[in-house]
């Protein structure tokens, strides 16, 4: 059959092919790159670009891409990275898409003046304003902000009233006090009493306003009112962390007499002199210092175009600083910083405190999972300019992670050859009386005479004064470090049945196994290595209290003079204070490690010295410690030392005062405080320091019963507090 088309009819079909292959392209377009993003292919970006570009998209679906791919993770994650002396935050998207602030940024105007009024808008608008206030553009982000809320109603009061306390901190960051006061009096007439929320927020404000102005006092029984009147309310609970937050500030701020406000500023460059901009700067107290970073944090700016930042209004206090970056602008870099790094905010104005970024140490070997058969392992690694020593730590795969620990430090060469059984001698797990069997790893107690398990290493160098220099661990390794990776197996040695009874959890059966190689062969080192590591499976009491366990343990420690065992055995007898035992250990592990002792094995040592009442000793090295040791974790034994030694208590209020007490979490001691009120009770009482040198001797030599029965008979609070605090230190 013969199917016959007039020239006009086919002319229209094929402009209907025409119209409909034109329709259908771009939404083809959109479906194969949501398909490319969710299977994380970069690829993605471009079609999406290409999307929010097509006429043939519709607007509610180039809404979706904005929400989706640029809102939800800037939101979320402003950085990829973030990076402080004592944490690193990873914010990998759900998928591959990352598009820069230039890509953005048309795609967010014109979603801020068309989209619907929801919480994507308000955060869209608050991104673009922080966007544009970061790069200086003040007028830009005032007016994105204005016409956002007219865009809103009465009906959007929620959305109208966030966004105008925006404006209100802008007001506030420049010093417009007048005009914040009034726009916060017009929130107020407008919002119900009873929303307990938005009179929470617009409270917060209005410290933060006598703060700026340097109203510190003001600012204080203000928070502590707010505090209390919404304590019995409900109210959102980030904004009432953020209230207590600014309260313990302003405590601490007042009660080391910083009665000014500060500013902190710095400049960011990479080790070339490249500046870092767009970067997020952090201001972090004590107790959100190793914390994540949220959205919530009192002082957060970002570098301009030059790497240069300026944090103002600053309380006095200590701080760590954090940085927020892309991936791009890390790649192949780190921040040396040390854990304990903190910044001192009380007796200058201004504050400043640069940061540069270093390239990472190139690794040699062993790399790209090579296989270690011989009986000595040479780490080998790029040379670091200025450089004296570096450190080299081992790490491990677990079950649910990795874990890794410091092997060696004080390597003066950029290459260190090591016997395998030095590495077999290095732990990362034991069991302890009371562990529950079934969450141990068995792969924690092999460790590093796992051969099934791979392992990585990586090394870090240091300064002669302990600075670190840089890092052969970053973030992300650009093209140059990424073909070796350093991971690797040992293979030197084979399992053993013990080893694969331990494997299967078969712990208390291991164990056996392990004790009888032994009695077989004395010569069994990796034995008795494992015996050591397992003795607590045999029995649920306290192992310390096992001999048999400590006999096993010196002979370990005699055969391998494993520095870890070592260690064991000197913590053993200092718990026991059997002291003439421990000298005996601690010379033999402070000869093992070369005379070059750490902060905590100096620190244990001044304890010892002092609970052996070696006072004039113990106060020495506990200086020394303190000079060492930024975290001055064993500040309160020196200060115990030093009143039990009759000093007064104005120097134990410097050293208190000098020596802050920078443990992380919440169970911080301020021994500042704590020597304070020493003083102010020992006003009413001629006696006081007699009683106080009583109680400290008591806890210096172990006395407990003594020491509990004083404690509580006691009607000096402020004493009992100190003593108890002290108790605590170690």
């Amino acid at each position: 059959m013969k199917i016959k088309i007039k020239v006009k009819h086919l002319v229209f079909i094929l402009i209907s092919i025409s119209l409909i292959a034109f329709a259908i392209s771009p939404q083809l377009q959109l479906y194969i790159a949501k398909k490319q993003a969710e299977y994380r292919q970069p690829a993605a970006k471009v079609k999406l670009l290409k999307s929010l570009n097509s006429k043939m998209v519709l607007d509610s679906q180039k809404q979706k891409i904005i929400q989706n791919y640029m809102l939800e993770n800037h939101i979320a994650n402003q950085f990829d990275v973030y990076v402080g002396p004592s944490f690193s935050q990873f914010n990998p998207p759900d998928h591959a898409v990352t598009f820069t602030w230039d890509e953005m940024l048309p795609h967010l105007n014109r979603y801020v003046k068309k989209s619907p009024i929801d919480d994507y808008f308000d955060s869209a608008t608050k991104l673009l304003a922080f966007h544009y206030k970061s790069i200086g553009q003040l007028d830009q982000a005032y007016d994105i902000l204005q016409s956002a809320i007219e865009r809103t109603s009465t009906e959007d009061s929620l959305i109208r009233v966030e966004l105008q306390l925006e404006q209100v901190q802008m007001m506030i960051e420049q010093a417009d006090y007048s005009g914040a006061e009034q726009l916060l009096q017009k929130i107020n007439e407008k919002i119900d009493p009873d929303d307990y929320y938005l009179q929470a927020k617009i409270d917060q404000k209005k410290i933060e306003m006598e703060i700026h102005q340097g109203h510190l006092q003001n600012a204080y029984k203000e928070v502590k009112n707010a505090l209390t009147e919404y304590k019995a309310k409900e109210i959102d609970e980030d904004v009432y962390e953020q209230l207590l937050s600014m309260k313990n500030s302003l405590q601490n701020a007042l009660d080391k007499r910083g009665n000014m406000i500060h500013t902190v500023k710095g400049r960011i460059v990479y080790s070339d002199g490249t500046p870092v901009s767009n970067t997020g700067v952090f201001l972090r107290s004590e107790e959100k210092a190793s914390r994540s970073v949220g959205p919530g944090e009192a002082y957060q700016v970002t570098t301009d175009k030059d790497g240069y930042f300026n944090i103002p209004k600053v309380l006095s206090g200590s701080y760590q600083v954090a940085l927020g970056l892309g991936f791009d602008q890390i790649n192949g870099w780190t921040w040396p910083v040390n854990m304990d790094e903190w910044l001192d905010v009380g007796e200058k104005k201004t504050i400043t405190y640069n940061i540069t970024l270093q390239k990472l140490i190139k690794l040699n070997s062993p790399v790209n999972q090579q296989k270690i058969t011989d009986q000595h392992i040479l780490f080998s690694w790029g040379k670091v300019e200025g450089a004296d020593y570096y450190q080299l730590s081992l790490g491990a795969d677990m079950d649910s992670g990795s874990v890794s620990t410091v092997f060696k430090s004080y390597i003066t060469d950029n290459q260190i050859n090591v016997p395998i059984e030095d590495i077999y001698n290095h732990p990362l797990g034991v069991i302890f009386p009371g562990d529950d069997l079934s969450t141990v790893s068995p792969k924690s107690l092999l460790a590093f005479t796992n051969t099934n398990n791979r392992f990585y290493w990586s090394v870090d160098a240091y300064r002669a004064d302990g600075k670190l220099l840089t890092s052969s661990s970053g973030y992300r390794l650009d093209e140059d470090t990424i073909g070796n990776l350093p991971f690797f197996y040992l293979k030197e040695r084979s399992l053993t049945n013990a080893d694969r009874l331990l494997l299967g959890k078969k712990l208390k059966k291991a164990l056996a196994a392990y004790q009888s190689n032994y009695e077989k062969d004395p010569d069994d080192i990796h034995s008795l290595r494992m015996i050591t590591r397992l003795i607590g499976a045999e029995s649920d009491t306290n192992a310390t209290e096992n001999e048999t366990s400590i006999s096993y343990l010196q002979t370990y420690a005699e055969k391998t003079n494993s520095t870890q065992a070592l260690f064991s055995l000197v913590d053993y007898y200092y718990e026991k204070q059997q002291w003439d035992s421990f000298n005996k250990w601690f010379n033999t592990y402070e000869a093992a490690v070369g005379n070059r002792l750490d902060e905590y094995d100096q620190a244990i040592y001044a304890s010892a010295l002092m609970k052996q009442g070696k006072i004039k000793e113990a106060s020495e090295r506990f200086k020394q410690v303190m000079e060492l040791d930024k975290s001055h974790e064993f500040v309160g034994s020196w200060l115990a030392v030093e009143l039990y030694d009759g000093k007064t208590f104005e120097h134990a209020i410097a050293i208190a005062k000098d020596y802050p007490e920078r443990l992380f979490g919440d169970e911080k001691r301020d021994w500042f405080q704590m020597v304070q009120a020493l003083q102010e009770e020992s006003k009413t009482d001629p006696h006081y320091r007699k009683e106080l040198k009583e109680a400290l001797d008591l806890y210096f030599k172990n006395e407990n019963t003594e020491l509990s029965h004083w404690m509580q008979t006691t009607d000096k609070p402020a004493m009992k507090k100190f003593i108890a605090a002290v108790k605590d230190v170690r």
